[in-house]
């Protein structure tokens, strides 16, 4: 990398933290006009305890490891709520720089500015931004799958980012934790690397914790066991409680066919539907998401899918398995809109790699 595109992407990220950042005082603002749960994880009150005056009093998973986050910032030292929004948006640009810095190392922006505008266009969408420049979830759950995918190829210190990543993704929500255990777990099975032996007592080892992660997820989610019809006895009850809150942007989730639920939990809101203006953000956002994958599809066809960096295929494999999730459990656009923000960005970085391949196969051919 010559020192014109070191300087690039130094400013780049410059510019980036800034943009970043300042998502949290437009979120602090969001917050006095319609409310939030970063208002109630500031105020220690999400979860009720016992003793809420003592630290470890707030620790577990969810919502309690965010209390317990927070209590030190927010109940010891008396910060304002929109210092909290600031702290957790400089947590999750650390996702960002690290992401950034992968790509990188695997797409050459060099005399093609299409593809440094692109790459450029995807790390400033701003539902991402938003959404992870704020106290709550969103912010360590981008920060844990970043940190997971980077410590993939288990190269010292990789392994410390890769289980640094299932550990914060767990405690925020177990469900990604567990789904990234299972990545390892698939990584270590098909690794070439690691002795037969070796590759047996780890997988014994992370297929316990896997099932231990499995079981308190049963336990949180009050199914009894794994069954089919179990699952969506869950499903509809999920569906029933959100509808009590009675939303706008509720959407009947449990009359949808398959392709239709995916549909919503990829695209919409999508053009048309401005019923706001953040309906109308959300709109053009998702309509660009189309755009980028039908463009990736297209320009990678058939060759170009094999090649695809491992952090990105990565990224939109737990992508895709937290869409089935959420197919059985959200029906509302505005928690859609939230919940899948933080993997978004990989299905937006296919396009990115995708004019890369392109670009470099064109260049390929006219150098025979």
């Amino acid at each position: 990398m010559n020192r014109y595109h070191i300087s690039t992407d130094t400013g780049f990220l410059v510019f980036l933290f800034i943009y970043h950042v300042s998502f949290s005082f437009l979120f602090t603002w969001y917050l006095g006009q319609y409310g939030g749960d970063a208002i109630s994880y500031w105020a220690l009150r999400t979860e009720a305890v016992d003793q809420p005056e003592r630290w470890f009093s707030h620790w577990g998973t969810r919502s309690y490891f965010i209390q317990w986050l927070n209590y030190i910032p927010a109940y010891i030292i008396g910060l304002p709520m929109w210092l909290g929004n600031a702290g957790y948006s400089i947590l999750s640009f650390l996702g960002y720089f690290l992401l950034y810095r992968k790509v990188r190392e695997h797409i050459d922006i060099k005399d093609n500015p299409w593809l440094q505008y692109s790459l450029w266009l995807v790390f400033l969408m701003p539902n991402l931004h938003f959404w992870t420049s704020a106290i709550g979830k969103e912010s360590l759950s981008f920060l844990g799958l970043v940190l997971f995918l980077k410590g993939l190829h288990l190269v010292r210190p990789g392994w410390v980012y890769l289980l640094g990543g299932i550990a914060l993704s767990y405690m925020v929500r177990p469900m990604q934790g567990f789904i990234l255990m299972g990545g390892l777990m698939a990584m270590i099975a098909f690794s070439k690397s690691l002795p037969g032996k070796i590759k047996a007592g780890v997988l014994m080892v992370t297929g316990a914790v896997a099932l231990m992660m499995l079981r308190f997820i049963l336990y949180i989610t009050h199914i009894p066991f794994l069954h089919p019809e179990k699952i969506l006895e869950f499903s509809a009850s999920q569906f029933e409680f959100l509808d009590r809150y009675g939303a706008n942007s509720a959407v009947p989730m449990g009359d949808y066919s398959w392709p239709l639920k995916i549909w919503t939990l990829f695209f919409r809101p999508f053009l048309g539907e401005w019923e706001s203006i953040w309906y109308a953000a959300a709109a053009l956002e998702n309509s660009i998401n189309l755009c980028l994958i039908l463009g990736a599809v297209w320009l990678l066809r058939c060759s170009g899918w094999r090649k695809i960096p491992l952090f990105i295929g990565a990224g939109i494999a737990f992508g895709l398995l937290l869409t089935v999730v959420y197919a059985l459990t959200l029906n509302n656009l505005g928690i859609i809109m939230r919940l899948k923000s933080f993997y978004m960005i990989f299905f937006q970085l296919l396009f990115v790699y995708a004019l890369s391949f392109a670009a470099s196969k064109k260049e390929a051919g006219l150098n025979r």
